[in-house]
């Protein structure tokens, strides 16, 4: 699934236009994507997906085909742009989605769902956040580097010093076909981080109050603060499971998206039975 496939669009509250992509057939599950990528950062774990799931990405806003609002950025917007889509497509579908997040598009999709409860049924948040706490003065070179559009010094501190990501990671992604959309959308990582580094405190009371399963998948070659922050919101939320997947970092939707599909489907499938008998033992 690529751009060069003709794009469907829903008007987000503000009239931001939203931009988002089909495949497959089946019950539907949308996917949020991180910070400096756009929905083709999904193009090796769709087709897994596809094969038993209708699945649905999107630009979010101020890259890809989407609209955005400039300077004037708001979290907020992006939780409404999310719980858009998603109330549409369970239209389409006379049903609850499924919202799967990624990194930054983790909390996304959280805050979307606190806005939308009833028409997601599960959530699947992967190596959410940035960094538990970032490294001091980091967000200022972020913020001195796209001051001065120095692309390349963004997405090197921001992979190596807030996410903590190795080199052979980093490279890996470098020579990958999405490395020039990361380029392209390394001016939105400033505000990004600004609003990650408060999510959990900022929404701490609702995120305990929200009403669907999460399932939280940690790569288990991510750094310990990065492994925390997964720790963190699966202490914090009501009905959530903690998994860890052995052998990956930061970004396994790359690197192993069959395994990665095997793990979520695994989750969802028998999810329904589960809620219905009674309160779920730990995610196997």
């Amino acid at each position: 699934m690529t751009t060069d496939q003709a794009a469907d669009r829903i008007s987000a509250p503000d009239l931001t236009p939203i931009a988002y992509w089909t495949a497959g057939t089946g019950n539907p599950i949308v996917l949020v994507h991180g910070t400096t990528s756009d929905h083709t950062t999904y193009n090796e774990l769709t087709p897994h997906l596809a094969r038993s799931r209708t699945v649905v990405s999107f630009d979010r806003r101020g890259r890809g085909l989407s609209g955005d609002e400039g300077a004037d950025y708001d979290v907020e917007r992006e939780f409404a742009d999310l719980a858009t889509l998603v109330d549409s497509i369970a239209a389409q579908h006379d049903g609850p989605v499924d919202v799967f997040g990624h990194s930054f598009g983790a909390f996304i999709a959280l805050g979307a769902a606190l806005r939308t409860t009833t028409n997601v049924r599960a959530l699947i948040v992967y190596s959410p956040g940035f960094g538990a706490e970032y490294p001091p003065g980091s967000l200022d070179q972020i913020e001195a580097a796209t001051a001065a559009d120095n692309r390349d010094e963004i997405l090197q501190v921001m992979f190596r010093d807030v996410i903590g990501m190795p080199d052979d990671e980093i490279q890996a992604m470098r020579h990958s076909p999405v490395w020039q959309v990361r380029q392209a959308a390394a001016g939105t990582i400033a505000r990004e981080c600004r609003a990650d580094e408060s999510f959990l405190r900022r929404y701490q009371a609702p995120l305990a109050r929200l009403n669907c399963p999460v399932l939280v998948i940690s790569g288990q070659k991510n750094p310990e603060p990065k492994r925390q922050i997964a720790v963190r919101l699966a202490d914090l939320l009501p009905a959530a499971w903690l998994h860890e997947m052995p052998g990956q970092g930061h970004v396994a939707h790359h690197f192993a998206p069959a395994e990665l599909t095997s793990i979520c489907l695994g989750f969802l499938g028998p999810l329904d039975l589960r809620f219905l008998t009674s309160t779920p033992d730990a995610f196997p």
